[in-house]
């Protein structure tokens, strides 16, 4: 065999076995770490993160009247109705050996229904699909600081049905109105909101904003030694606010180190705050 054909039949054999072991190994490299071979992947709908969204609009009697949409999505039934617990929040210590500081806000006119995610709803024209029933539950906790409550919020089932919420995305509206949350803290006056959300299909990190119909800005109030609002909001990992403060956005991918935010009331208020519930530490 002459030389130069020699040498096309060993590049043949060569470029050969490389495609040989590029079809062997390409596909290692290319499955993605996390999903083994007997996973199959979700629907691309399903890997978007929960959202909520909360509109607060403080009123001239000291209370909040709180609106929060939820939109969450299924990946297999589920036959838990949503659960939303509200209670007591601690908001601080006070300075040195002093009090510890709470908002213990009082609950009433729940109300939550369902929205269509047909094509024709729209975020600003939501087609309705129907009230949910609200129950709430009082937790077996008695303690003047340990005031709370569960309320479910239970779909009725549709015709050939066995569960709450059938695969596929889903949107909730609830809304409520919170008293005892005008409140002296410290010397400071603000209303408080506890950051309590209803919990979703857990399927993904959540986007969660609460913006501000009046008053502002949003500060933060994290569980610190002594009470300090924090208008940057530090202890959120991945936040933004608007220019005017009085909208926060944050991914919530686990859990938050904040446990409520405050703000100044508007200038319409007729009610005086009242002062923070405290006790001494042990």
């Amino acid at each position: 065999m002459s030389k130069p054909t020699s040498i096309i039949v060993a590049g043949a054999i060569g470029f050969a076995a490389i495609v040989i072991i590029l079809v062997i190994v390409f596909p290692v490299f290319t499955r993605s770490p996390e999903m083994p071979p007997d996973r199959s992947r979700y629907p691309e709908q399903a890997l978007t993160p929960e959202e909520i969204t909360v509109n607060v609009a403080p009123r001239n009697d000291g209370s909040l009247h709180v609106s929060q949409r939820l939109i969450f999505d299924v990946t297999d039934e589920m036959k838990s109705p949503l659960s939303w617990y509200v209670g007591g929040e601690r908001i601080g210590y006070g300075v040195g050996a002093g009090p510890r500081y709470y908002v213990l806000p009082q609950v009433g006119e729940v109300s939550a229904q369902e929205l269509s995610t047909a094509e024709d709803s729209t975020k600003e024209n939501p087609a309705e699909v129907g009230d949910l029933t609200v129950t709430r539950e009082n937790p077996a906790i008695d303690g003047s600081f340990s005031d709370s409550a569960v309320y479910d919020f239970t779909r009725p089932k549709q015709a050939g049905e066995d569960s709450q919420w059938t695969p596929g995305r889903h949107v909730v509206d609830f809304t409520y109105v919170l008293d005892d949350v005008y409140l002296n803290v410290d010397g400071h006056e603000l209303f408080v909101l506890p950051l309590r959300f209803p919990s979703g299909s857990n399927e993904a990190p959540s986007m969660r904003t609460v913006s501000l119909e009046a008053g502002g800005p949003i500060q933060c109030l994290p569980d610190n030694m002594d009470f300090d609002p924090d208008p940057e909001c530090t202890g959120l990992d991945k936040h933004r606010f608007t220019d005017d403060g009085t909208r926060l956005t944050w991914s919530e991918e686990i859990s938050s180190s904040i446990g409520a935010i405050g703000f100044a009331a508007p200038e319409n208020m007729q009610a005086e705050p009242i002062d923070a519930p405290e006790r001494e530490r042990s």
